[in-house]
């Protein structure tokens, strides 16, 4: 005879929800960090290739947003944007409302690339994820989508 399972209260679920996120989160962030690196094509750098990444997440984004996300000094994120507006991998234009400031968006080229190594990301971690149980795979979307909803602030 099994034991009757004691409901756990909301807020214990929530902290228990909350740990999971924060210790898997970062493993699994640098999971999807490491394969799209090796999905990015030879001859870019990851400095650059991660650029590539953040004009596609932010088109119109500002360079110096660019080196906020690279961590780099302002400086070293216009050589990097240089480089790959030369490459035809970027397009550079002046904020129409601060002509200071410049604004970034993918080339045509940019985001084939970007699409080609998100492709192949996507295909490595489907052949990866193919080994759960149909249950699980079935639920997942659906929990990451109710996680980010809970987390991501909308502003």
């Amino acid at each position: 005879m099994s034991a009757a399972l004691k409901p756990v209260p909301h807020a214990d679920l929530a902290e228990v929800c909350a740990q999971a996120v924060l210790a898997q989160v970062p493993l699994l962030m640098r999971e999807i960090r490491s394969a799209m690196r090796q999905a990015a094509p030879e001859g870019l750098t990851v400095p650059q290739f991660r650029a590539l990444l953040f004009a596609q997440r932010e088109p119109g984004g500002s360079v110096g947003a660019l080196a906020t996300h690279l961590g780099v000094t302002l400086p070293t994120a216009s050589v990097a944007v240089t480089a790959l507006a030369e490459r035809g991998l970027l397009r550079v234009h002046a904020d129409p409302h601060d002509r200071r400031r410049r604004l970034i968006r993918l080339s045509a080229e940019g985001r084939r690339i970007v699409d080609a190594a998100w492709s192949r990301t996507a295909a490595g971690f489907a052949e990866r994820l193919s080994r759960l149980p149909a249950a699980q795979l079935h639920t997942t979307p659906q929990a990451l989508q109710a996680l980010a909803g809970a987390l991501i602030s909308r502003s």
